[in-house]
């Protein structure tokens, strides 16, 4: 229930364009300064994972590691994603909230 709780509330913030899709956006949206909460594929590879954690962290953006490629993109209404970032902090702080029960790392 959480889970679906979570995508649900996701694809919310992306029809209110609230969230930036793919590796290459996301980690420049991070450098901007733009990213509030990072969501990355548990079965995203290894270098991508690594990559956006790493700006993530330099970049204090919190971030939770679950669900797979397919599971975010069906959420947004897209094809398989590896990384979705919240660039809007009233979604991000209720997506924290919500991750509470999923697995945050």
């Amino acid at each position: 229930m959480a889970q679906d709780r979570f995508l649900q509330f996701l694809g919310i913030a992306w029809r209110a364009r609230a969230v930036v899709a793919g590796e290459y956006p996301c980690l420049h949206a991070i450098r901007a300064g733009k990213g509030l909460f990072l969501i990355l594929a548990a079965d995203a590879s290894a270098n991508t994972t690594g990559r956006l954690k790493a700006a993530a962290t330099y970049r204090s953006v919190p971030y939770l590691v679950a669900y797979t490629k397919s599971q975010l993109g069906r959420a947004i209404g897209q094809s398989a994603r590896a990384a979705l970032l919240v660039t809007d902090k009233n979604f991000a702080r209720k997506l924290e909230e919500l991750a509470g029960g999923v697995g945050r790392v």
